[in-house]
């Protein structure tokens, strides 16, 4: 019998921290989560004290102790806690939090339920009642010496009874003394910023925000993660004294390396809630991003879901990215029937791997003309695997669609697509069928002329109405057209970027969803049109020649037979019958930063 998957890591980093230590574990054997968990307690001192203590702890969860051999630093212990973590949900607990009764259940509900929130903590209270978190802004101060950012709890000081943080919020950061955050989104970003909030027991004014948790919070932001407050989970925090060691002198100096560090990499970047006067008048930001957090509702009368109707500011429902490398021809037939029949309410993200015949120059035209488009340009060909992550990096829908630059989409295409997504809940993966492709996606006739196009529209029509809301499960669809639900890139990220060039990485995908939980559907009634091989015959790779050293590669990540020949068949018994394995199965996308070098935002 296969034991349940973990769906919570608590992570606890200490040092010298033994008292506080019991607070919170024992409160946690009180209030343990019912559901599968485990319990990760980085010990960095050699407290003989703190060892008796841990080796006779006992909770209901899973339980291992890390001792690293030298002092880490509070952060990268963190760090530590999360790359040895097994669950969906990683929470990170300071010492000296006590967790209330149900401390976890709307926590884990909010990232279960909203596939866009990346992090979540609930209200932590003084051991007098008030208010220490309800969430974070993120203050602009304009000072003599320029200006500064700095992170503030929202209504510290105030009575936990008050109406204020009695509301759930969308806010810019939470507090990452006691933050629950999405597993693949905490790894995307690349966990903890190590050179911030490397001491323990740091004591902290009451409004003050904690500055690796701050940084984490907008680094989520910047990839299209929300960040929530929920007034339901409730923890409370006791001071204790301070760690050995920790004198007055490095702690100050700490803080003043974190202000400046946070300031960095932050100012000019990160939009503020709220903007403080010189003469410390605080007026709200236009940019502010705290606003009542409204859980996802479905509306009957859209193709879905609409999120926090309030929010003029909505994200797009889809994003779609087309890769391209030279074949500018086929990349305009391809751009002419996107914009054509691809609304407002989408983004379109061209990622440009190297071409040199004109492709850059179109596409910078086109993003500047049209508010839908972003582009993106690599100075050389990495790879379609690459080239696809760096814009599922960038992206903001609600749903992530790859389309290959050689097709050519008509009318409805990606309502019908969002809307088989909708209907299915258990699918991770949607694809159409087409005219040239291999596996089942592939017609075995079509009726009109795949040369110049015509009569395409008719039978697209046709098959739409012939197929209406069919839909069919399937092991493997392939990346020419593929829509790839956000919950699905939290759990296992983006395209493996080992299979180079191209080919196998979608196979290699899709396996990856199965073993996380996903199905794939093949959506009949969707068609769209594909040329085939456009860019491998514009870069003068041998199709032949790629897709053999392909699936070798495919092989070796696998562990198939090497002798095992090429279309030959492949019993996956084993392997669909796995666990999912984040260390080995999720990939993280590229950093926002990297890919913003890359990038031409010119927008009407």
């Amino acid at each position: 019998m296969t034991a349940p998957e973990t769906v919570l890591s608590v992570i606890v980093a200490s040092c010298n921290q033994l008292n506080a230590m019991k607070f919170t574990l024992l409160s946690l054997k009180d209030q343990a989560p019912d559901l599968p968990w485990e319990l990760i307690v980085v010990e960095s001192s050699d407290d003989p004290d703190s060892a008796q203590f841990l080796s006779g702890y006992q909770t209901s969860g899973q339980m291992q102790t890390i001792h690293p051999e030298d002092e880490p630093g509070r952060t990268r212990a963190r760090n530590l806690g999360a790359q040895a973590a097994c669950g969906r949900f990683l929470v990170f607990l300071d010492p000296g939090l006590i967790v209330g009764p149900q401390w976890w259940k709307s926590l884990v509900s909010t990232l279960e339920q909203d596939a866009e929130t990346g992090a979540v903590a609930g209200k932590i209270l003084v051991s007098d009642g008030r208010i220490d978190h309800a969430g974070q802004a993120l203050l602009k101060w304009e000072t003599a010496d320029g200006p500064r950012l700095s992170g503030r709890s929202i209504f510290a000081g105030k009575d936990a009874a008050d109406a204020g943080p009695a509301r759930n919020l969308q806010v810019a950061a939470v507090a990452g003394e006691g933050l629950m955050v999405r597993a693949a989104a905490f790894f995307a970003v690349g966990g903890f910023h190590e050179g911030l909030g490397r001491l323990y027991n740091q004591l902290k004014p009451l409004a003050e925000a904690e500055p690796a948790g701050l940084d984490l919070c907008l680094r989520l932001g910047d990839r299209g993660w929300k960040c929530v407050y929920r007034a339901e989970s409730i923890m409370t925090r006791v001071r204790m004294p301070e760690a050995p060691g920790h004198e007055a002198a490095p702690r100050l100096k700490a803080r003043q390396d974190d202000e400046a560090l946070l300031n960095r990499n932050w100012l000019g970047k990160a939009e503020p809630d709220f903007i403080v006067s010189a003469a410390q008048e605080t007026r709200p930001a236009p940019t502010g991003l705290i606003r009542p957090y409204v859980e996802p509702v479905l509306r009957l009368d859209m193709p879905g879901p609409m999120l926090h109707p309030a929010d003029n500011r909505r994200q797009p429902d889809a994003s779609v990215i087309i890769l391209t490398h030279n074949a500018l021809d086929f990349t305009r037939r391809c751009a002419d029937s996107l914009l054509k029949h691809t609304d407002l309410r989408h983004e379109l993200i061209f990622v440009d791997n190297g071409s040199t015949d004109g492709t850059p120059a179109y596409l910078a035209e086109l993003a500047a003309a049209d508010s839908r488009t972003m582009a993106l340009f690599n100075p050389t060909n990495t790879g379609f695997a690459t080239g696809c992550n760096q814009g599922l990096a960038r992206a903001r829908g609600r749903h992530l669609v790859l389309l290959n630059n050689d097709t050519v989409v008509t009318a409805g295409w990606l309502e019908q697509l969002i809307t088989a997504a909708e209907a299915n809940p258990r699918a991770g993966l949607l694809g159409p069928v087409t005219n040239n492709i291999s596996g089942m996606q592939k017609l075995s006739s079509v009726d009109y002329d795949t040369e110049s196009l015509t009569g395409l529209a008719d039978f697209a029509r046709d098959q739409a109405a012939r197929f209406k809301d069919r839909t069919d499960r399937t092991l493997r669809l392939t990346g020419f057209c593929l829509l790839i639900k956000r919950e699905l890139l939290a759990r296992i990220g983006g395209l493996d970027e080992r299979f180079g060039l191209g080919n196998y990485e979608d196979n290699d995908y899709c396996l990856r969803a199965h073993l996380a939980g996903f199905e794939s559907h093949i959506v009949r009634g969707l068609f769209v049109h594909h040329f085939g091989s456009a860019t491998f015959q514009a870069a003068a790779i041998r199709y032949e020649e790629q897709i053999l050293d392909q699936w070798e590669i495919f092989k070796r990540k696998w562990g198939l037979a090497e002798a095992l020949p090429f279309n030959a068949a492949v019993d996956l018994s084993a392997l669909l019958g796995a666990d999912f394995d984040p260390r080995l199965h999720f990939h993280p996308l590229p950093a926002v930063e990297t890919e913003r070098k890359l990038t031409l935002e010119a927008r009407g």
